[in-house]
Formats: structure tokens, sequence, C-alpha cells
């Protein structure tokens, strides 16, 4: 049993011994430092090279595990921005009683029209837009009419070919709107490109007078 056992010693150190001789031979460096062997002793050999190869096994883990940590340290979370989206709400004029009604004309005209400043009889800048924001019924049409109804007057406009129903505001005058002229009222376009023609059997429902 002795003798196996002193087999096997012999025979690990003579491995281990071979590593040593093939490292000093080929040259091979470990961190830059330098085998020194004091003695004959194969026992301390062994050590050395032992410990040699285990210090550069446990530094090329460590190495890898740094590798990792620089890796994570570049992983950036992006956040998409959020998009805001205004609304404006329109009111329901069902409810509304309705004060007076007209049935007559429309026409409709755009802020660069022959005689026209981009701005309403009211002062409100109308060269970038065809609405209006009111605090009782929301975002409305623009619409000129006859002196007689007040500006900020509210009315309910229908019966338009290929036009739903809409709400418009008094803003403008003109001077071919009134109720002994040329139209009853005149709608508003972004451009006199679009306006609509002169269109007869139109329905207005003043819904309020001025403010």
């Amino acid at each position: 049993m002795k003798k196996i056992v002193a087999t096997i010693i012999v025979g690990t150190q003579l491995l281990v011994g071979g590593l040593f001789l093939v490292t000093l031979f080929t040259g091979k460096e470990v961190d830059k430092k330098v085998v020194v062997v004091e003695n004959n002793n194969l026992s301390k050999m062994v050590d050395v090279v032992s410990g040699l190869y285990m210090e550069d096994f446990v530094n090329t883990i460590t190495t890898q595990e740094v590798e990792v940590k620089e890796d994570e340290k570049k992983v950036e979370i992006k956040e998409e921005p959020v998009e805001i989206v205004e609304t404006v709400e329109t009111i329901e004029t069902n409810d509304h009683n309705v004060l007076n009604t007209y049935v007559g004309t429309i026409t409709g005209y755009g802020p660069n029209c022959n005689g026209c400043s981009g701005f309403t009889a009211s002062g409100y800048d109308v060269r970038n837009t065809m609405t209006y924001l009111d605090n009782q019924f929301g975002e409305v049409r623009i619409v000129a009419a006859d002196p007689s109804i007040a500006l900020y007057s509210i009315v309910r406009v229908s019966n338009i070919p290929n036009m739903d129903p809409f709400i418009a505001i008094v803003l403008d005058r003109g001077g071919n709107v009134g109720f002994d002229r040329g139209t009853m009222f005149d709608l508003l376009f972004l451009d006199e490109s679009q306006a609509i023609h002169k269109t007869d059997n139109v329905t207005f429902e003043i819904l309020r007078y001025g403010r």
C-alpha cells in the first residue's frame, strides 16, 4: 500500500516538474515573473510551478469578471418621450335654447380676400386660422354677419351641401353681408381659394347674442 502511494506522489512530482521545464525552456512568462529554484528539491519545484499556474488562473478569472462589470456600466436605458396632445372639446348645443332662426344665403371668404387685412372687425387675427376658442362653446368657426347681430354671437349653421352642421361665432362684418345685401352670413376659410360659393336655403339658429 505504501509503495502505491509513493508511486503516485513521485508521478505527480514528475508531471509538475515537467511543466516547470516546459515553462523554463519555452520562454513562458507568467505576469513577467522570473522562476527561481534555489536547490534541487523537487517538492519546492512543484510548489513554485503550481503556484504560478494557479495565480495565472485566478488572475484570468478576475480579469473576466472586471470586463463583465465594465460592460454592464455601458448599458444605457433610453426612455421614449411622451407626446402630449392637446384637444379642444366641442360643446353639445342641442340643449341650448334657439333665440332666433333665419333662412337665407351664405358665402365664403379667406383672410387674403380683396380688401381683407387678415384681421376681423373684432380685431381677431385670422391669417393662420379659421376657428375661435369660445369659453362656452369651445372651438367654433368664424362668420361675418349683419351689424344688427352683435359681435361674439353664437349661431348654429346647417343645410349646407356636403357639410355637416357646425357652430360659428360672429367676429366680422362685410360690405356684402347683411339682411338687405347679397348674403346673410359669410363663412371664413383658411384661404380665399377654398371658400364656398353663394349657397341658398341655409338655416341659421342664434344660440347666444353677444358675449
